[in-house]
């Protein structure tokens, strides 16, 4: 029984702890204490609660509520166009030094590394990542009027395989170009 009332007795302490909770929310001045309220009205979104639920939470009208969502939107677009003009340039130009370090460093291991199989290995990322870094120059992220920012185009993987395929293609083309100008020059 006794653990029973100590049950109990917890749970009322919740109880009144909430019911002044709630009073002190109901005393804040949501309405005059405006940097408060939007932050409470973006936790709010965040959670998923309605522009309702928010405007009774905070005992103010939705049309408020409203203006304080466009107010935070505008605020995160502002925050979005300036790291867009400012961060990613230097972003893209740590990416460009980064490329350049990790081709010197497999530079190194090509010129020094005894096993072919890991020199070969070396080498063909060598020419990947020169394949990646010139795509990567030629195709920058480019900020269009509206502050949204075009990405990267990429391009597939290189792979051996698909260049030994077009090889194999341009070398036959040579062929049927070189017969077609063997054929114009002995009827002619």
């Amino acid at each position: 029984m006794n653990k029973m009332s100590m049950d109990m007795n917890s749970l009322v302490e919740m109880a009144k702890n909430r019911s002044v909770e709630n009073e002190k929310r109901r005393k804040t001045n949501y309405k005059d204490n405006v940097e408060l309220r939007r932050h409470t009205v973006q936790s709010m979104l965040i959670r998923g609660n309605t522009q309702w639920e928010i405007a009774e939470y905070l005992g103010v009208s939705q049309p408020t509520v409203s203006r304080d969502i466009q107010w935070l939107r505008s605020v995160a677009k502002k925050e979005l166009k300036d790291k867009l003009e400012k961060k990613v340039p230097e972003e893209y130009y740590r990416y460009l030094v980064s490329i350049d370090e990790v081709l010197r460093n497999t530079w190194e291991i090509a010129l020094s590394a005894f096993d072919e199989k890991i020199r070969l290995d070396a080498l063909q990322f060598v020419i990947e990542c020169s394949t990646h870094k010139m795509d990567v120059i030629m195709n920058p992220p480019v900020l269009k009027s509206n502050n949204t920012m075009k990405p990267f185009k990429r391009k597939r993987r290189f792979d051996a395989d698909n260049t030994r395929d077009s090889d194999n293609s341009f070398t036959s083309n040579q062929k049927e170009k070189k017969n077609i100008n063997m054929k114009s020059s002995s009827s002619n």
